[in-house]
């Protein structure tokens, strides 16, 4: 792959948070059990299990007729705040980052990081089923999801907490043959004495807000910290003597961009 070639693509996968992965990823690698035939929920698990939490399952529409199974695991964790990650079958993938989640009654709301910042907006409905739509910038589909287990939530692992000059907030930007990307990423230090850890992406056309960092890993002044919404790509760099310069490379399927970070 060329540099222009590679640009494009880490540049995208960073606007779009996980465009390599893609909503139509895996389209046509066989047929799946439609969601919700392999057995019929009983009068008693209505009524009992009408409520978010769970394993959810529902088929997207891809390219023409093709459909996309994904997945939805949605619970509470110890502090009673609600999480959730995603799922592609297709493509094995598991843990996809969700973001923005609200639970109000039977209202329930997201954003699929990794399915190309994808907001869901559903209903938890009385026959137990959560229905509503998924929106993109073609528009919006409508979706059900059906509950076929327990939640089984996989979130990022929390990183350590980092040093004073490397806690606060830092800019740059990344050239591609689609136009300049500038680059926020954010650490704050946690009481658990772990480190909040998000990114910013925006250009003249598209912005994605509050994307997480993972395995953010501080040794003296290298820096390292990976960016999985973004097809697992990588950061390695140094700060200056002075804390306020964050210097390194931008790594992708072995290959690097140079990408300096300035402390605002």
């Amino acid at each position: 792959m060329n540099r222009k070639l590679w640009l494009m693509t880490v540049c995208s996968t960073l606007l779009a948070a996980g465009a390599v992965i893609g909503i139509t990823a895996g389209c046509g690698k066989g047929k799946e059990t439609p969601v919700g035939t392999n057995a019929a929920p009983t009068t008693d698990q209505l009524t009992t299990e009408a409520v978010p939490d769970g394993h959810w399952e529902a088929d997207l529409t891809g390219d023409g007729s093709q459909r996309i199974r994904v997945t939805l695991d949605l619970a509470k964790n110890a502090k009673s705040e609600w999480i959730a990650s995603m799922g592609l079958p297709s493509e094995n993938k598991t843990g996809l980052v969700v973001k923005d989640v609200a639970v109000n009654g039977k209202s329930v709301k997201f954003v699929a990081v990794e399915l190309m910042m994808a907001p869901f907006d559903l209903t938890l409905g009385p026959d137990g089923s959560m229905k509503g739509t998924i929106s993109s910038p073609q528009g919006s589909q409508p979706v059900e999801f059906k509950r076929t287990g327990e939640a089984k939530v996989e979130l990022i692992p929390p990183s350590p907490a980092v040093s004073k000059d490397l806690e606060g907030d830092w800019e740059g930007s990344v050239e591609s043959p689609n136009g300049v990307f500038r680059l926020a990423f954010h650490f704050k230090n946690q009481p658990d004495n772990t480190v909040a850890a998000t990114m910013d992406s925006r250009n003249a056309s598209r912005n994605a807000v509050g994307m997480p960092l993972n395995d953010v890993k501080q040794t003296g002044r290298k820096v390292m910290f990976g960016i999985k919404i973004a097809g697992d790509a990588t950061f390695e760099g140094t700060l200056n003597k002075e804390g306020t310069e964050l210097a390194g490379q931008l790594i992708h399927d072995a290959k690097g961009a140079p990408l300096t970070l300035r402390k605002k």
